[in-house]
């Protein structure tokens, strides 16, 4: 018998002739399995809502789009299959930006507003076509390949004539650089007709221009039909002005008479995007926020873009039009006198931006290819750095009293003796007195929310199977990652699903520490949600602060929403014990609140409600000891805070006023995806009151993987 099940064995393994797998936890997976979409999967988002969101915030990272899919929860079209529409455009940086910006001011104030304020100043290269949200990356990478294809542009300097018309004025291109753009445009035209599948043998004057590529029928899940894809080969411009009033002209006609391009400007290549769904709607910007009295009333937030059709205005009675929000998708009407109008290219994405210049077409904005094929790194703005520069001198103003006060002039009066505990107002250089109701008392304390630092799994994506090896030891294969990881229950798979932060947002929750100390806004009780990321933002946040005295009380009752985690599900939270080994300052004698059981679902009421109990009970539990509170949670954690305490009773906590009428129910807030990391909101007793945080907020921009092997051709 046992000859026979020898050479029964013998023959199989001739047959197969091939040796046997050896499978460890330490294989890599397929890039695809690495990518934003199936983070996104993994996190239950359908496949069609993950692959929107991913067109709609430009691939630059899960956060985006996991926000974005958030925030759009209650758009009615969310599921409705509108691809999105790509432009390609030539725009000039620098000082000819300048110029052109200071061209438009100039115009609107002549003339009003007229069809060149509608987008950037720009040179068109290839027309709006439509493509599948699946493809929305490689049409981003597809700009960098057409640059490395076609090459640097011509050495000479790029001139651009004015031309005026008496509906038309423009800056027209050069010889030399149009022929040059023609090609790029011609270049991706190919490239995209490829990647949306189509023939090319149907098109043998591919490289004649002036070629429209119609078709019908592509290899996608849901054939888009009747697309164009136009590249722009004649008369390449820049337009000033277009469907201007007819008495405008002579006066515009003077300021391009005034206009000098400068032949040496610098210019990118930058993919576009939009919603079709809006193409012939105006865009206006929110300015002054409004909370709807009525159900069909729209929501405005500070810096929301709205969609409003051009006759909405014309047939409105009473100066309330219909208009849809670019942030949540959500329709209804507002009052225009609320909103101002601004360019439709404010709603665009911007997909990728390369730099035409010598330099091989090298690109401006960061990408990461490490690890994951799936998505580029957070490019930032295109005019990244005037954008962060006028961000960060405006949020300074409103704190340039209590620096000017207490870091300049070496005064140790904390924030609250320089304001007098009035209601804030940076911007003023005077003490203001303000009501009654806003005025501080002495026992007023402070309640602050804030969000977790910057995560593992959202900047490597799926970094558990590159990061331990076949004994579920941590290896570090990034100077972002963790030094060393605490020894857990489930070991890598619980990391895998219970993410700790990188050292950027270790960094930045130390920076909160550091803010609140300086500020001289003494913490007294420190509450976590049970997340590994947030226990370590708070123990971070405390190292800033430079308390080793106080503890971080784990709180499970402030965790996220539960549903969000059903699959997969949720790792074991570490108990305070395995944090306590790991460095983590816990309190290992605090008893929570609420203890989560993460296996199973909850509705939204659930959600806030146990959020609710949890800050109610800190805010009594700590009445009589007194002193500030901090809790350390998620995105939605600062809007909770703000709800739960405006709700807790005038005999909870310190005496306020009359009661209320009865709250509006909870909802989810638009405004996640307004909520950065390490984000700090801020309120006050005795009367309840959101105030300004007592710290300066703080501004970051992502970066890609340097490989260092580019280093190899020099």
């Amino acid at each position: 018998m046992k000859r026979v099940w020898c050479s029964l064995r013998n023959q199989i393994r001739t047959m197969a002739n091939i040796p046997p797998r050896k499978i460890s936890p330490s294989s890599k997976p397929s890039k695809q399995d690495a990518s934003p979409l199936q983070i996104l999967l993994q996190m239950g988002f359908p496949r069609h809502r993950a692959l929107k969101a991913l067109a709609a915030t430009g691939n630059r990272s899960v956060q985006l789009a996991s926000d974005w899919l958030l925030t759009h929860v209650n758009d009615t079209y969310i599921d409705a299959d509108h691809p999105r529409e790509y432009i390609l455009y030539a725009n000039p940086t620098g000082a000819l930006l300048t110029q052109l910006h200071d061209f438009w001011a100039k115009s609107k104030k002549l003339g009003g507003w007229n069809g060149a304020h509608n987008f950037p100043p720009h040179i068109t290269l290839v027309s709006f076509f439509k493509a599948p949200d699946e493809t929305s990356l490689q049409l981003a990478k597809a700009v960098k390949s057409v640059i490395e294809t076609v090459g640097d542009p011509p050495a000479c300097p790029l001139k651009l004539d004015p031309y005026i018309s008496q509906n038309f004025m423009g800056l027209f291109v050069s010889e030399e650089h149009a022929e040059y753009l023609k090609k790029i445009a011609v270049q991706y035209v190919k490239q995209v007709s490829t990647l949306l599948g189509v023939s090319m043998d149907t098109y043998e004057h591919l490289d004649a221009l002036g070629t429209c590529f119609p078709w019908c029928t592509m290899p996608q899940e849901k054939p888009i039909k009747s697309i164009n894809l136009e590249a722009h080969v004649k008369s390449l411009h820049i337009t000033l002005a277009y469907h201007f009033e007819v008495a405008a002209f002579d006066g515009l006609k003077a300021l391009v008479d005034e206009l000098q391009p400068l032949e040496t400007s610098s210019w990118e290549l930058r993919l576009y995007s939009r919603d079709p769904k809006f193409a012939n709607h105006q865009v206006h910007k929110v300015t002054q926020g409004y909370s709807p009295l009525a159900s069909d009333e729209l929501e405005l937030v500070l810096g929301d873009y709205i969609y409003i059709e051009e006759k909405a205005f014309e047939s409105s009675p009473d100066g309330w039009v219909p208009g849809t929000s670019w942030l949540t998708g959500v329709s209804g009407y507002l009052p225009a006198v609320f909103t101002r109008r601004t360019a439709e290219s404010d709603a665009w994405t911007l997909h990728r931006a390369i730099s035409l210049g010598n330099n091989s077409g090298s690109d401006c904005k960061s990408e990461s290819d490490s690890n994951t094929d799936g998505e580029m790194a957070g490019y930032p703005h295109e005019d990244a750095t005037q954008l962060g520069h006028e961000k960060s001198e405006e949020v300074y103003k409103e704190w340039q009293k209590y620096w000017d006060v207490v870091m300049t002039e070496q005064k140790s009066d904390s924030i609250m003796n320089i304001t007098q505990g009035t209601s804030i107002d940076w911007k003023s250089n005077t003490q203001g007195t303000g009501d009654m109701e806003t005025k501080a008392k002495p026992d007023r304390r402070w309640f602050f929310a804030m969000r977790h630092g910057e995560r593992v799994d959202l900047t490597y994506g799926s970094w558990v199977p590159f990061c331990f090896d076949e004994a579920g030891n941590y290896v570090r294969k990034d100077l972002n990652m963790p030094l060393t990881l605490g020894e857990r229950v489930g070991g890598c798979e619980s990391y895998s699903k219970d993410t700790p932060l990188t050292r950027v947002g270790r960094l930045q929750a130390t920076l909160v520490g550091e803010g609140l100390r300086l500020a001289q806004q003494p913490i007294s009780h420190v509450y976590a949600s049970s997340a590994l990321r947030c226990v370590e933002t708070a123990h971070y946040m405390l190292e800033g602060y430079q308390n080793p005295s106080l503890k971080v009380k784990v709180e499970p009752g402030l965790f996220e929403f539960k549903n969000w985690h059903l699959t997969p599900t949720m790792a074991p939270f570490m108990t305070p014990q395995e944090h306590h080994k790991a460095g983590i300052n816990v309190d290992l004698n605090y008893k929570p609140y609420i203890e989560l059981d993460i296996t199973t679902s909850e509705t939204l009421e659930d959600f806030y409600k146990r959020n609710e109990l949890v800050m109610h009970s800190a805010v009594k539990d700590t009445e009589a000891e007194g002193g500030n509170i901090i809790f350390i949670g998620h995105a939605a954690t600062l809007d909770m805070m703000v709800l739960a305490l405006k709700r807790l009773s005038p005999g909870a906590g310190s005496p306020g006023p009359e009661p209320e009428p009865e709250p509006e129910p909870y909802t989810l807030n638009p405004h996640l995806l307004r909520v950065p990391y390490c984000a700090l909101g801020a309120v006050r007793d005795n009367p309840w009151q959101v105030v300004c945080p007592p710290c300066p907020p703080s501004i970051n921009s992502s970066s890609g993987r340097f490989d260092w092997k580019i280093l190899l051709d020099l």
